[in-house]
């Protein structure tokens, strides 16, 4: 029988070269597929979530517990539950529903994901970026900012409710075309229809899928992979015509009038056709015979970039709209669809602003044949948002100035630093690739007198007092905050805020376009849970895993007490699990567990 591994690779292979994939449910029963869903899923921070029983959760795996999944799959007695529904807040002001999964069917869901991903990532769109493997936001911006040179028209596309209004059916059919397997069909229909829990309440799902699941973003991908087949495949040759722009008549007859005055000495004439010659395109921006069409999607998010005239343009997205009705059954949204003109008009994509420059008065530094050249006339720009910055410097103040924040105040000053620094390294290296990203510098200001006031509010000193003890300047940086925990016999803890400046680096992230292939890889808790031995007594049978949320947790509740000896052992491992018996497992629940001391 083939190993888990060599399976993924066929699928990946069979994908690559577009056939059809047969017997996927047979192949879901493998052992070693769900051990190495089991390690890729266990240090997610969302792990520990427990989703509608609150008795399914990751705390007490085993390979029992696997065993019992994969029977019922055998039998066919396998039941998804409901998610449990909660809304988080969106940047609007409105709420996402997301669905949280119970540990098992979460599990589950991943093996589907790694055999689906492993057939279907070969076929999906180069211009698709969202929840796929090496790709992201930097990669869609960088595709943008490398190949969209001399876009006249954005068409901002938004789908209106997309991972809710998903047809089930249509879904169903797009993978009925590919894979032919009806037991795994039924399988991802009962994932689909298994509905949810809001505050105790069951609601069935008639149609999309639930944001929160392992499975349901590689779902939505394949469902959008045929809006990126009908763009690439219908509306580009539509509307791709041409080489290059014909060359500007107008600027042609300068150019020569500019030779005469140079070859009869006329230098005061040469000066003017130079700048007047500066302000004329050298191709016909209206040349019929050319047309450029690109198209970037994230998620639901999509944008296509149009060098033509607006009428084309509308026309476009009108086929658009037509398509995803009629093909998919979803509804462009109407607030979030909109046609700008790319140079006077910024469009807004993951977050940043995005323009066509067009400035007739920059200039290349050298020259070449003794003229300098417009250097960024038609070139993609990024930029930050202006409502971005206000946002974080609302968070982060009071009264229009920087305000400590109470919830940290009995943090440790280590944690407090750290915590502020991941807030500004994660907003800095997001926007590293806009042009005026250093305008973020300010916002680094706020949050480092925000990180003082809330220290000295802590220590219940002064804002000086902090920056006598914690100010600190590298010798090729900024000047910034940094808190040192020293150690017995092991290196010092430090944690430092604001040392790293931000300026305008045009980083652009590298597309990876090498075939993906998909890899198992064997982690250290796997290892040990094929160990098949309880860590603290040595007992070989009822082998589960405990788990906790986090090693400080455990630190700070018996800080002054006598630590059992299952916590010496995972502080002493360094790790959030512990591969345990059963009978040890309920006792360090029930909290009476007396085991021998480790030291």
């Amino acid at each position: 029988m083939l190993s888990a591994q060599n399976y993924l690779n066929l699928v990946n292979v069979r994908g690559q070269a577009g056939k059809e994939l047969k017997r996927v449910y047979r192949h879901l029963r493998r052992i070693d597929l769900f051990v190495a869903a089991y390690g890729k899923l266990y240090a997610n921070r969302g792990a520990m979530t427990k989703g509608a029983d609150p008795h399914d959760t990751i705390d007490g795996m085993s390979l029992e517990q696997i065993d019992h999944i994969i029977t019922a799959l055998a039998t066919g007695t396998h039941r998804w539950q409901p998610n449990r529904r909660v809304t988080i807040p969106k940047a609007n002001g409105k709420r996402r529903p997301l669905g949280i999964p119970g540990w098992r069917d979460k599990l589950l869901q991943e093996v589907m994901r790694m055999v689906l991903e492993a057939y279907y990532e070969p076929q999906f769109s180069p211009h698709s970026h969202g929840f796929r493997p090496q790709r992201g936001c930097h990669t869609a911006l960088t595709e943008i900012v490398t190949t969209w040179g001399g876009t006249k028209w954005f068409i901002e596309g938004d789908i209106k409710g997309c991972f809710d209004n998903i047809n089930h059916t249509v879904l169903l059919g797009l993978v009925a075309e590919k894979i032919k397997d009806n037991r795994l069909l039924k399988l991802i229909r009962e994932l689909l229809a298994a509905g949810y829990l809001e505050k105790w309440q069951y609601h069935r799902t008639f149609s999309g899928t639930p944001q929160g699941g392992v499975v349901s973003p590689l779902l939505a991908n394949i469902y959008l992979h045929e809006l990126d087949q009908f763009i690439e495949h219908e509306l580009m040759p539509d509307y791709n015509r041409g080489v290059k722009r014909a060359s500007n008549g107008t600027y042609g007859k300068g150019c020569r009038a500019k030779a005469r005055a140079k070859a009869n000495g006329d230098i005061t004439e040469h000066r003017r056709l130079t700048r007047q010659l500066q302000e004329i395109p050298t191709v016909d921006p209206t040349d019929p015979n050319y047309r450029r069409l690109k198209y970037v999607r994230y998620a639901d998010d999509f944008i296509l970039g149009f060098a033509g005239p607006q009428a084309e343009a509308e026309e476009i997205k009108a086929r658009i709209r037509q398509f995803l009705a009629e093909r998919l059954q979803l509804e462009l949204s109407a607030d979030k669809t909109l046609i700008t003109h790319a140079q006077t008009q910024p469009a807004r994509f993951l977050g940043y602003r995005l323009h066509i420059a067009q400035d007739d008065r920059k200039l290349t530094k050298t020259t070449k044949g003794g003229v300098k050249r417009r250097s960024i006339n038609g070139l993609p720009l990024l930029s930050v948002p202006p409502e971005v910055k206000q946002q974080w410097l609302t968070e982060f103040m009071a009264a229009d100035e920087p305000a400590p924040r109470p919830a940290l105040l009995t943090w440790p000053d280590y944690d407090i630093v750290v915590w502020y620094e991941a807030q500004w390294r994660g907003l800095a290296n997001y926007y590293t690739m806009a042009i005026n990203c250093s305008a973020l510098n300010y916002v680094r200001h706020i949050l480092e007198r925000s990180l003082v006031k809330t220290l000295a509010s802590k220590h219940r000193c002064s804002v000086k007092q902090i920056y006598r003890r914690y100010r600190y300047k590298p010798p090729d940086g900024v000047q910034g905050i940094r808190v040192t925990v020293h150690r017995e016999d092991k290196p010092p803890l430090q944690a430092t805020f604001g040392t790293i400046p931000v300026h305008y680096r045009r980083r652009v992230t590298t597309l990876n376009d090498h075939r993906y292939t998909p890899i198992l890889k064997t982690t250290e808790l796997s290892t040990r849970l094929y160990n098949n031995q309880c860590e603290l007594c040595g007992a070989d049978e009822h082998i589960e895993v405990h788990h906790i949320r986090k090693l400080k947790d455990l630190r700070a509740q018996y800080r002054r007490g006598e630590m059992p000896a299952w916590v010496v052992t995972m502080i002493a491992i360094r790790r959030k699990t512990l591969v345990v018996c059963r009978s040890c497992h309920r006792q360090i629940h029930a909290g009476v567990y007396d085991g021998p001391r480790f030291d």
